[in-house]
């Protein structure tokens, strides 16, 4: 699900997450490697004011990583961390509970005043910051699945772009998977970011073009953009409902058409993966199978051998990813020739 970074998570340093700021960790880093030091040997290894260090020092104290011996000048000592840094961890965690236990108050105390069958099943966000401050929310928010359909141009960071996320997410065990047409792919970079997602762990298929943008997480929310030509325009933000149902549908619908890819060593699509149109000779052989010609008659038309025949249908199976000739005929329609494929219009019926 590539696009443009997002600049939430690059370069976060974990400590940050359990309350340990980028001078306490130094400083506690030089407690380590010391294993007792005063606020003296602290401050040189630093190169800060002695009374900084001073309060450094007593703010580790407070946390619980270090301690101080009773002699002066006081020597501090680094506690271990395997049990500081798991106490604090520990410690977030059950906030983070009470945080659970709180929100869940809320959602009752909002559903007795206004009722919980008003809760809006769409929600229109109509400014660029708002969608993307909505996207990286539900960025944090996925556990289980993240379904995208990908297309020029972007208009916001998609789910993985941010690697921490991206990192994140699989090794909880999310499922990542992305459709991407033709169009996004011939964006500058955009096969190598693909690839790249590939490796990490996320699916990606093509598709000749696609309707929309679209990002869905945990079949419950999803987010798409309205207005693909206007940057700034708005987003919708549709929870779970039928229609959330119906996107979830159509995107499992568009998988299954879609071509799965794989690349070179070298980094290039390799061959049968792109989503152009097929090879010349399948533009020859398929409107003959869909004739209904057997394989002698074919082959005569093509004027080759049945081996051969036989050969070019292997192919065009493994070009499709498909496992029947019934099947062939099916995803040749939809890939190689969608014109043919498109709805037509009924002519008006002749008024009797």
């Amino acid at each position: 699900m590539s696009a443009v970074r997002s600049q939430r998570g690059v370069g976060a340093r974990p400590l940050d997450a359990v309350g340990i700021d980028v001078e306490e960790e130094r400083a506690y880093r030089v407690l380590l490697a010391s294993r007792a030091a005063t606020v003296e040997d602290v401050a040189q290894a630093l190169a800060a004011p002695a009374r900084k260090v001073q309060r450094i020092l007593d703010s580790l104290e407070a946390k619980g990583l270090a301690t101080h011996s009773p002699e002066r000048p006081r020597r501090y000592l680094p506690t271990s961390p395997d049990i500081a840094l798991e106490a604090l961890i520990r410690e977030r965690q059950h906030g983070l509970e009470r945080v659970r236990a709180t929100m869940q108050e809320l959602k009752e105390e909002a559903d007795a005043a206004h009722g919980a069958a008003q809760e809006q099943i769409v929600e229109l966000i109509t400014t660029r910051a708002a969608a993307n401050r909505v996207f990286e929310q539900l960025q944090q928010a996925t556990r289980r699945d993240v379904i995208c359909l990908q297309r020029a141009p972007v208009l916001f960071s998609s789910f993985d772009e941010t690697e921490a996320a991206q990192k994140r997410a699989l090794e909880e065990g999310v499922r990542l998977r992305s459709i991407a047409d033709a169009e996004f792919v011939a964006l500058p970079g955009a096969l190598k970011r693909i690839q790249l997602d590939m490796e990490a762990g996320e699916e990606v298929r093509i598709f000749p073009a696609l309707p929309f943008k679209m990002v869905v997480v945990d079949r419950r929310i999803g987010l798409i953009p309205l207005n693909l030509r206007e940057p700034d325009g708005p987003s919708l933000l549709v929870r779970s409902s039928a229609l959330l149902d119906a996107l979830c549908a159509l995107f499992e619908t568009l998988w299954e058409r879609a071509a799965p890819i794989s690349f070179t060593r070298a980094g290039a699509l390799k061959n049968g993966t792109a989503p152009s149109r097929l090879f010349d000779a399948a533009a020859e052989l398929i409107p003959l199978l869909a004739a209904g010609l057997n394989d002698k008659a074919v082959a005569h038309e093509l004027r080759i051998s049945s081996a051969t025949l036989n050969r070019r249908v292997v192919e065009l199976m493994k070009n499709l990813d498909a496992r029947t000739r019934f099947q062939v005929g099916w995803l040749a329609a939809l890939n190689a020739f969608p014109e043919r494929c498109e709805r037509k219009q009924p002519p008006d019926q002749l008024s009797s």
